[in-house]
């Protein structure tokens, strides 16, 4: 007879890996001594894990010598059971039994073992509080001709001991061993249940709620009677489950249950805080010990109905199968509750070879239904996919092959939309490219294989296999993973990881082409206002759910994400027009209400975010007005030739000539450098590339300019030409150079700097030399939704330097160089401000500008705005997932249409103050460094290849009240 012990403990262990290893050596040495096998999770956490255990030995007293290992010396040293087992140590020298020495010492060392690695790990020694913690069960030599419950041994070590992909693992250990019923507590609650329906003739419990923690395959072949299955494929999927149906479980009196007790343990920890941060005070309790500890006691003549679904090579156990004298429940009767899957016959003998072609997961199939399927089963989730998704296809002929393949693409068409269902797509794509592979051969003339009708293993695909090659039942499967990660390993590509990137660029470039929105600077232009203003069209915003808005309701992300939603009457517009959507569904509270009938129809806006959710609006997207010249200055400059040979010689790509260069471009101010935000069209990319004759998306900007300052802006249309400068910056061998306008007579002499001393930030410092003022003061966010920067002690470190020029009395402006030595954002606009010289036209930062001009281009802007609704382009080319009737309902709703222009856009956005400052970059100088620059740049000696200057030779209107002044650009600033 083989005894199965299955146990846990939440404890505090530790996070260090090296000092994990400590016990996790020490554990796994005592189970080979003692002839153990099974698994043993040890949980790598300082406060919320613990261990995990299920093990099995065909020597009682081993497993008995194993159990007094985790209960502890001084447990053992007070039991007279365990000090029989277990010699002393000054028995040992004098005891004939060997068996019995090797027991005894194994377990001594194990003990010396864990209070060296509780002393590192800073924590009590660990040890399990009772005998009645292990929960027992059997298994007869007869019961089961492949031989053992687990194919060997496994202790390791891991984040969680109860995998839910880390949604519990706030759970504070504290809070778990709360709640508990003990199985004669238990039995009470089932007797009253079931009492209280008798009585009432209801068929399920109105006011206690009993709960299968489990999953569903472990439900389907055992549970008690009337408990609720939440329908779960994994543990990690309870959470939502309680989420979901929070309003039903309200008021309600909660009983939990599971296989040993230990996700119930976080699971009514979990139910409790959720439902008391609403409720209050909460009934909420579950079995300890679990389902084990329950027929330890009452065996088949309590409530449990059916087998105990376990995690070894039995999968169900029979429940006087834990009750070691079964003499006391022979009167109970054990009643089958699983039915196969296809025929709907009772049958609840799970079978290594029954498992889902699609996913691997256990299914219940019976004997006479296995014998018509070939091999090839479907679980309850992958039921639509039994006609259409095979292992093995060499048995189909080419019409059968072409009917799968057109099968497949419907069910694919339909789960198009929305990151959630990746997965499912990826594994459908993969089917359907097997599928056309082997339909292609066909038409070539290619046989097909040998298989034929022969069933091929869906873990290993062997066709001499009978399933006993994975998991609890055979290690095949584990070695062949092990080898093919090995492969994976060399094999790997690091282009991979850059798919999902790649996949939005180019659907970026398909709405790009689609609607024709590249387009010169010169089209779309007034040339009397010289605004530029595209038509408007409607199109369809996407947006990936973040880590942080995981589990809040729709509306509240939209809220406060979403800063052009915070109006709730106009975000329940948009829900009553279909135009916000969750992967693809509208979401409507009305609509919402027939979910019942149609699940596809439509979401309640109270519906919470998961992972890999995707947050749509349909929009009339109308773009704010631009100030841009006929045509925007580019110029080409060609990096040194010594530098490529240095970074490319010996690539195996090497860059082609049109590559290898810089484009200069003078951004206008009012222009943003790429798309983001309410800007497309007029972003500074797409109209380059469109004069330029370059493809949509290849323009890559090499830094950053902010929208209301003007100037020279570094692009390429190459990745590693990117990388280079990125190096040169980080190696603090970029210089640019701007000229500002700054309101008042900029210093020239140290004493003009003296005079407002007292005015400065108390972290400002300030010196002056050769004409040059340098300014040292630490940068922060003071306000992050204004994207407003300040002087802070807490701050980045940050370094500037100013020149004056000129001075214009009329307007008292001063014109000076000014020199970004650190790369902090708005760093020359703090700094200016902090020494009472702001930038003219810099509101943000206390810049002043005319009255009447601000309010001429506000007026234009409108004007601008409205001359371009006229030329509408949403019915041309229509996008995926925008019909006729959803860009009616978006242009009904469309507050620019509704003459609500101002609601719609900014005072920024309509050039009515802070779109454009007098801060134009003009020049800046790029030292190329070595490529292995970086080691000598740490020595001090700066391998400097070649030096490039960048000048552009316009400049903006402002510039021209100082006409009298030589600009060139001073780099030893």
């Amino acid at each position: 007879m083989t005894h199965v012990i299955l146990f846990y403990k939440y404890t505090p262990l530790s996070s260090n890996p090296s000092i994990m290893a400590l016990y996790q050596k020490a554990m796994q040495d005592l189970c080979l001594t003692l002839k153990l096998t099974g698994r043993v999770l040890i949980g790598m956490s300082d406060d919320a894990e613990g261990i995990n255990g299920t093990l099995a030995g065909d020597d009682e007293r081993n497993v008995l010598a194993y159990t007094y290992a985790m209960l502890g010396r001084e447990w053992c040293t007070n039991n007279d059971d365990a000090k029989e087992l277990l010699l002393a140590s000054d028995d040992l020298l004098s005891a004939r039994d060997e068996l019995m020495v090797t027991r005894s010492k194994a377990v001594d060392k194990f003990w010396n073992k864990s209070k060296d690695f509780a002393e590192k790990a800073g924590i009590p020694v660990v040890t399990v509080d009772s005998p009645s913690d292990f929960k027992w069960s059997y298994h007869g030599a007869d019961d089961n001709s492949s031989g053992g419950l687990f194919p060997d041994l496994q202790i390791r070590l891991v984040k969680e001991v109860i995998g839910t992909g880390g949604v519990l693992s706030s759970i504070a250990i504290q809070d778990t061993s709360k709640g508990y019923l003990t199985p004669e507590e238990w039995h009470a609650e089932m007797k009253k249940i079931k009492d209280k329906m008798s009585s009432n003739g209801d068929s399920t419990p109105c006011d206690t709620v009993l709960i299968d923690c489990r999953n569903h395959k472990e439900f389907e072949i055992g549970h008690f009677e009337h408990a609720l299955d939440p329908n779960t494929k994994t543990f990690e999927q309870f959470p939502r489950w309680v989420r979901e149906n929070k309003s039903a479980l309200k008021g309600k009196k909660i009983l939990m249950y599971c296989t040993g007790g230990i996700r119930c343990e976080k699971a009514s920890a979990f139910v409790r805080n959720e439902l008391e941060d609403d409720l209050g005070s909460t009934f909420v309790k579950h079995l300890k010990g679990g389902i084990h500890k329950y027929l330890e006691q009452y065996g088949a003549n309590g409530y449990w109905k059916g087998k105990n679904f376990v995690f070894d090579g039995r999968i169900g156990v029979d429940a006087n199968d834990h009750v070691k004298v079964q003499d006391n429940c022979v009167s109970g009767s054990m009643q089958s509750v699983g039915k196969c899957l296809y025929c709907a016959k009772s049958y609840d003998h799970f079978t290594p070879d029954a498992v889902c072609t699609v996913c691997r997961e256990m299914t219940l199939v019976c004997v006479e239904c296995k014998s018509g399927l070939h091999g090839e089963f479907h679980c309850s989730d992958h039921q639509h996919l039994k006609k259409c998704y095979f292992t093995n296809l060499s048995r189909f002929t080419e019409k059968e092959l072409s009917a799968q393949l057109r099968e497949l693409e419907l069910i694919l068409e339909k789960i198009a939309v929305g990151k959630r269902f990746r997965s499912k797509r990826r594994t459908l794509q993969k089917q359907i490219d097997r599928v056309t592979e082997t339909i292609q051969k066909r038409k070539g003339g290619e046989r097909p294989e040998v298989c034929g009708d022969k069933i091929i293993c869906r873990s290993c695909g062997d066709t001499n296999c009978d399933g006993g090659c994975w998991g609890v039942h055979g290690l095949k499967r584990k070695y062949a993973l092990e080898k093919s990660q090995k492969e994976r390993d060399v094999c790997h590509n690091d282009s991979k990881k850059r798919s999902s990137k790649k996949q939005r660029r180019e659907k970026d470039i398909d709405e790009i082409k689609t609607l024709g929105l590249s387009r010169p600077c010169s089209e779309y232009r007034c040339a009397d206002t010289s605004l530029r203003c595209p038509p408007p069209f409607v199109r369809q915003l996407k947006s990936l759910v973040k880590g942080k808005w995981v589990g809040k309701s729709v509306q509240s992300v939209l809220q406060s994400e979403f800063h052009e939603l915070g109006d709730t009457e106009r975000l329940q517009l948009l829900y009553k027009q279909s135009l916000i959507r969750v992967n693809g569904i509208p979401v409507n509270g009305e609509a919402a209400l027939f979910k019942g009938v149609d699940a596809n129809r439509a979401l309640s806006q109270d519906v919470l975010l998961k992972n890999m959710d995707v947050i749509s609006r349909i929009t009339h997207w109308h773009e704010p007005p631009v100030k841009v010249p006929q045509k925007i200055e580019v110029q080409k400059v060609q990096i040194p030739a010594k530098v490529l040979d240095d970074n490319f010689g010996s690539s195996d790509n090497p860059l082609e000539l049109d590559e290898a260069c810089f484009l200069c471009c003078n951004k206008p101010t009012t222009v943003p450098v790429h798309p983001a935000g309410a800007y497309l069209q007029n972003s500074l990319t797409l109209m380059v590339e469109a004069q330029e004759g370059l493809e949509p998306r290849s323009l890559l900007p090499c830094h950053r300019l902010d929208r209301c300052t003007s100037g020279l802006t570094l692009c390429c249309t190459s990745p590693a030409i990117a990388r280079l400068l990125q190096v040169q910056m980080d190696r603090k061998m970029v210089d640019k150079m701007y000229l500002a306008r700054v309101q008042g007579r900029f210093p020239m002499k140290p004493e003009d700097l003296e005079h407002n001393q007292a005015e400065y930030p108390r972290n400002l410092k300030w010196s002056m030399s050769d004409k040059n003022v340098v300014i040292e003061a630490p940068i922060a966010i003071a306000n992050i939704k204004k994207g407003l920067r300040a002087i802070d002690e807490h701050g980045k470190n940050a370094k500037s330097v100013f020149r004056f020029l000129d001075y214009d009395g009329k307007s008292d402006t001063s014109l000076i160089y000014a020199s970004p030595i650190t790369g902090r954002q708005h760093q020359l606009r703090v700094h200016l401000q902090a020494i009472g010289f702001s930038i003219h036209n810099d509101l943000l930062y206390g810049g002043k500008s005319a009255c009447e001009e601000v309010e001429r281009m506000k007026s234009n802007a409108l004007d601008t705005l409205a001359l371009s609704s006229e030329q509408d382009l949403s019915s041309e080319n229509l996008q995926d997932g925008i019909t006729q009737d959803s860009i009616h309902a978006a242009k009904a709703v469309c507050l620019v249409c509704q003459g609500k222009t101002e609601q719609a856009f900014s005072e920024s956005q309509l050039l009515c103050g802070g779109h454009s400052i007098d801060l134009h970059a003009f020049a800046c100088r790029i030292k190329f460094t070595s490529k292995k620059g970086r080691e000598l740049y740490d020595a001090g000696q700066k391998g400097v290849l070649g030096t490039l200057e960048c000048r552009l030779d316009q400049y903006p209107e402002w510039v021209k009240v100082f006409d009298s002044v030589c600009l060139d650009p001073i780099f030893s600033l």
